[in-house]
């Protein structure tokens, strides 16, 4: 008899997560969020005489560049409840489930019109209107389709002629060397005005100095070739601290374990066959040796909480949603649902729900972990062949 060990996950360089999941290609006419613009962040290292292209210049040297704090998605409105809006990101395709997004609202969510960045209700908000939603990206998201999410700020195109020149933005900005305000993804500075509109969100004028490492809501007219992309906003609306985003950032700046939010390149091993698990008698993670595996189908399960634990990661336990969530809910699995929650993301399919057993642990498809972040690490199967 002897041992081989195949290597089953190896996790690459980092990605950011986007809007893109859900939208497809926003006509020109449409409201286009600041991180869709263009002008994309410059990696770290990027030497500055290969930054300069044609008219776009370096105006700001940010050495670290991370996920924005929100997520985007500019949709049409299909149905208002008292409970939730119901979205589409394709008018013509309005019926298709796959297309749909439901937002919750809260008596935190604001709502601000495009055209002159005023304060609106949410009842205001009807049928056929075109809305950017934005979504805290560190808040979980429930494992459900259509994919339902909180609505965190909402701009509505409240007057087509003018909010079809209007971009917005919703993130985390840090004041940097040249007392301009940068949001976490380096895609759009603030140049203040005297006359820019700074307000808190009951809309009482708030001084430019209280603006740094404040998640902030902007509404511009235009912003420069530039990396970062300049402008002078219309309006600034201040709303408040995000202790998950400064959590990240501080990390960043300390070159620690990367951002929460952030998504991976995921690199399996390529092999002409499916692996066979049949007498797979342990695995292997660092230097730990895990017994407790078991195989169902044709499907290897393997303890959440122990192997997630090694590979860095935080594991919480929700009673009344019966699930397991993954770096305070960045990362989501509910029991008995064959399904994965990853950031703002739609859900993914597992090849076996999670399940408890009588040890009281959660088991997973141990290929699950091929979809978890932030460790080099490899789990490493150990398996008897006959000879």
């Amino acid at each position: 008899m002897k041992k081989n060990l195949i290597t089953l996950l190896t996790v690459a360089a980092m990605l950011s997560s986007t809007s893109a999941v859900f939208a497809d290609t926003i006509p020109a006419t449409e409201i286009v969020p600041a991180q869709d613009i263009m002008n994309k962040p410059a990696e770290p290292d990027t030497p500055f005489e290969d930054i300069i292209q044609g008219d776009v210049m370096l105006i700001s040297e940010r050495v670290n560049v991370i996920s924005p704090s929100y997520i985007s998605n500019s949709v049409t409105v299909t149905e208002v409840t008292d409970e939730k809006i119901s979205t589409t990101t394709d008018e013509k395709d309005a019926e298709n489930p796959e297309k749909t997004i439901n937002y919750t609202v809260s008596d935190n969510t604001i709502v601000l019109g495009y055209a002159k960045g005023d304060v609106k209700e949410i009842k205001n908000i009807k049928k056929g209107d075109k809305i950017t939603v934005y979504s805290n990206a560190y808040a979980p998201a429930p494992l459900i389709l259509p994919p339902q999410y909180q609505a965190d700020v909402i701009f509505v195109q409240d007057n087509l002629e003018i909010s079809s020149l209007r971009f917005a933005d919703v993130d985390t900005y840090v004041k940097g060397e040249d007392e301009m305000f940068v949001n976490l993804s380096n895609t759009l500075a603030l140049n203040l005005a005297d006359d820019t509109e700074i307000v808190d969100r009951e809309g009482k004028k708030v001084d430019a100095k209280e603006l740094d490492k404040k998640d902030l809501a902007v509404i511009y007219t235009s912003s420069t070739k530039s990396i970062p992309a300049q402008t002078t906003p219309v309006k600034v609306v201040v709303l408040g601290e995000n202790e998950m985003a400064l959590k990240a950032l501080e990390s960043a700046n300390t070159e620690a374990t990367p951002a929460p939010e952030a998504t991976p390149e995921v690199t399996p091993e390529v092999t002409d066959a499916p692996v066979d698990y049949t007498t797979v008698q342990n695995i292997t993670v660092g230097e730990t040796v895990i017994t407790n595996v078991y195989k169902e189908n044709d499907t290897l399960m393997v303890p959440l909480r122990e192997i997630a634990e090694k590979l860095g990661f935080t594991v919480e336990w929700d009673g009344e949603l019966k699930a397991v969530m993954i770096n305070s809910g960045m990362y989501s699995l509910k029991i008995g649902e064959n399904a994965y929650g990853k950031g703002k993301m739609m859900p993914q399919p597992l090849k076996a729900a999670p399940v408890i057993k009588d040890d009281d642990l959660t088991y997973v498809p141990v290929e699950y972990f091929t979809e978890l972040l932030e460790s080099n690490d490899s789990i490493v199967l150990n398996y008897e062949n006959a000879e």
